[in-house]
């Protein structure tokens, strides 16, 4: 199996950043616990692409929020 790295400079792992985010956390609660995109920076929007995607996947937290209505 091939890891793909979000964050070469910290060597954090794609999955991982995807777990925190079926998790609920947001990129700066993953930059806090990670270093992701905190030394040179090139990799924050795919770090942030991966978590809006990741949060849209069946089972992750964000997904079974209830959404509120503003009526």
């Amino acid at each position: 199996m091939i890891t793909m790295f979000i964050c070469v400079c910290n060597a954090l792992p794609e999955e991982t950043v995807r777990t925190l985010a079926r998790e609920g956390m947001s990129f700066e609660e993953i930059q806090a616990v990670t270093g992701c995109s905190s030394c040179c920076g090139s990799c924050r929007e795919f770090a942030e692409a991966v978590i809006e995607q990741s949060r849209h996947l069946p089972g992750s937290r964000s997904s079974t929020l209830p959404v509120l209505s503003m009526a």
